[in-house]
């Protein structure tokens, strides 16, 4: 975040020097003030990390009436564990709701990590499951959905919670002779008027739940770790979405691949980074890769997300990117619903 682009975002806003540093105060907690905003603006100083982050969130900030937009959906999804999705999912999730979009994050993975790491305790999940509140039971017609989602700490997110509950999903959906792969799809099709944007992180297989995702989103992002075995499962997920599109989901677009858990020191992530760019960059977008950073599982360990936790956090800039993109993606959509 440079100068030039500190000013025009403060002058987009219609901001003073002396009201930016105000609005950064209250954000940090730290005690700006205008000279300091003209020093970063001269480029005499340079903006400490968290700022930037922060600035960077800033100019995805809604400012206009978005109530004629089509919700959009988009799934995260890679057959492969440890690929940092569920970070990234959550990540992208907070970028958008604290730019002002009403999100909503499910948690389509029985190991529940992104409903822990958004703030429901373990405890609290068995309670949920207990009380029929999970995304298994939306899913499968149990409870509305509308009971089973949670406002969560931060404004403008909500999480439909899951557990080791949703395990069982994947029987009765498969046992399904009519629309196995259409549950999602119709749960989502129930509260599509109330977010802007539904972001469901998938589990790390190709299963019967991340096909309903698939089946129910406009987009995927496939988070991909910089190492070999995850490089090789793309071109089979890619064979799957071709087959998603056409039997299921003819909408279904790819947003792009972004490179997770990168180490520019390692000439292994270096020459897997080329691979993704050589191999796939043709055909789809590769977003900057998202650096390994200790941030991430100290986040994860005290139950935050990454970015709320840390806003210069490494990856920040890829995020806002994932999210501008989604963005433009409901303006298009605005504008083809107003032409027709």
């Amino acid at each position: 975040m440079d100068g030039d682009k500190i000013r025009a975002l403060r002058e987009l806003r219609g901001l003073t020097q002396a009201d930016l540093a105000t609005a950064l105060n209250d954000m940090t907690g730290r005690k700006l003030d205008k000279s300091k905003v003209s020093k970063w603006e001269s480029g005499k100083e340079k903006v400490p990390a968290d700022v930037a982050g922060l600035l960077l969130m800033l100019t995805l900030q809604r400012t206009e009436d978005t109530a004629s937009r089509r919700c959009v959906t988009v799934s995260l999804a890679i057959q492969k564990g440890g690929t940092a999705k569920t970070a990234t999912s959550l990540c992208l999730s907070y970028v958008l709701a604290r730019a002002g979009y009403r999100t909503l994050l499910v948690d389509g993975d029985s190991q529940a990590n992104a409903t822990v790491q958004a703030g429901v305790p373990v405890g609290e999940t068995v309670e949920l499951t207990k009380s029929g509140r999970t995304l298994y039971h939306a899913l499968t017609g149990k409870t509305p959905v509308d009971s089973c989602i949670l406002r969560t700490a931060y404004p403008n997110l909500h999480l439909l919670p899951s557990s080791i509950a949703l395990a069982v999903a994947e029987k009765e959906m498969t046992q399904d002779q009519i629309s196995p792969s259409g549950f999602m799809r119709q749960m989502i099709g129930q509260i599509r008027n109330q977010y802007d944007f539904v972001v469901i992180d998938c589990a790390p297989a190709l299963s019967a739940l991340t096909m309903n995702a698939l089946v129910a989103s406009d987009y995927v992002l496939i988070p991909c770790q910089t190492e070999a075995p995850a490089i090789l499962g793309l071109d089979h997920l890619n064979n799957t979405l071709r087959e998603v599109q056409q039997r299921a989901n003819p909408r279904l677009r790819i947003l792009g691949i972004v490179p997770t858990m990168y180490n520019a020191r390692l000439s292994q992530d270096r020459a897997s980074l080329d691979d993704i760019q050589q191999v796939w960059g043709s055909s789809m977008h590769v977003f900057d890769p998202i650096p390994r950073a200790t941030i991430y599982s100290q986040a994860a360990a005290s139950q935050r997300i990454t970015v709320e936790a840390d806003p210069g956090a490494p990856g920040i800039v890829t995020f806002v990117e994932i999210a501008r993109q989604l963005i433009d993606a409901t303006a298009n959509t605005a504008e083809s619903v107003h032409a027709a």
